[in-house]
């Protein structure tokens, strides 16, 4: 028996500081998802060098307080309510502890605080069947055709200088061993790791910067049917396969360019039945701003 067709919109990096009102939301309504898949820095502290676990908490709690109340998003928050579909989510640094801060290079309550934050926000994406333990955010969540794995690259990650060289590096050596337990048990058509940094070499945070575990990542992914890598932080849309593992990066769903403060309204839109996945990536910008489909029986990058 065939299962049902699954729309999946992936969108990061909103900034809801420096763009208060996010017209992306609108758009992202339009498409119907069943799934709004939220992949880091889904607000931005303004202080990035917190010390105290209470004054980091105080800012991320208003922050998302701020993003809910946006009117689009709002908006969108609850006309998925009442089609009964899902909101996913997962931090990255912006949204954590502060820009390019590796978490476990700082105290233990300092990260609690913030995965705390997250976790009051976004309550909804989380269960005793997605998690894979009960203090953790990275977890399964099994959509139908897709088997959708949300890591979590901030709470474990100590800085690549350090630990450029060790396997368990980014996620932790608990969250590695469940990660290849979980991809060998996947029989979906699908499996989509989900990852808030960009696995090739984008930015200074990608997997890359990480040799081993990126090696042991590729190793885990490379050449399997069905399986994407899907990412963000880079704040532009991009599709990248040399390594073997095809990675969809999407990025900038309301945030303004560094440069000229232009603004990026890019996300993706993934539509997955039983014979491919349509990609197409939406953006002001025409160079970030295309699609394509990958058909489960060609699996690679037209």
């Amino acid at each position: 028996m065939q299962a049902a067709p699954l729309t999946l919109v992936a969108a990061s990096c909103a900034n809801v500081r420096e763009v208060p009102q996010q017209a992306a939301w609108a758009q992202v309504q339009a498409e119907r998802p069943d799934v709004l898949l939220l992949h880091g820095d889904n607000v931005y502290l303004a202080n990035d060098h917190h010390t105290d676990p209470a004054a980091l908490a105080t800012e991320l709690r208003a922050l998302y307080a701020r993003q809910f109340a946006e009117p689009g998003f709002q908006a969108l928050q609850r006309d998925m309510s009442t089609r009964g579909a899902r909101t996913l989510a997962v931090y990255d640094d912006h949204d954590f502890v502060g820009n390019n801060r590796c978490g476990a290079d700082h105290p233990l309550a300092l990260r609690e605080a913030a995965r705390a934050a997250f976790v009051d926000a976004f309550g909804s994406a989380f269960s005793p069947q997605a998690t894979a333990y009960p203090d953790e955010v990275y977890g399964l969540h099994r959509l139908g055709l897709v088997n959708l794995v949300l890591l979590d690259t901030r709470f474990h990650r100590r800085s690549a200088a350090t630990s450029g060289h060790d396997a368990n590096a980014l996620l932790g050596q608990r969250q590695w061993d469940w990660l290849h337990a979980t991809v060998a048990a996947s029989t979906a058509p699908y499996l989509v790791l989900v990852s808030s940094s960009t696995l090739h070499a984008y930015t200074d945070q990608s997997w890359e910067c990480w040799p081993a575990a990126f090696q042991r990542l590729r190793a885990l992914l490379q050449g399997r049917r069905g399986a994407l890598f899907l990412s963000g932080d880079a704040h532009r849309n991009a599709v990248y396969d040399e390594s073997g593992v095809i990675e969809i990066v999407t990025s900038g769903v309301a945030q303004r360019s560094r440069l000229f403060g232009r603004l990026r309204q890019n996300y993706g839109v993934l539509r997955f039945d039983n014979e491919a996945v349509q990609v197409d990536l939406r953006s002001l910008k025409v160079g970030s701003r295309f699609g394509f489909s990958l058909r489960r029986d060609d699996w690679c990058l037209p």
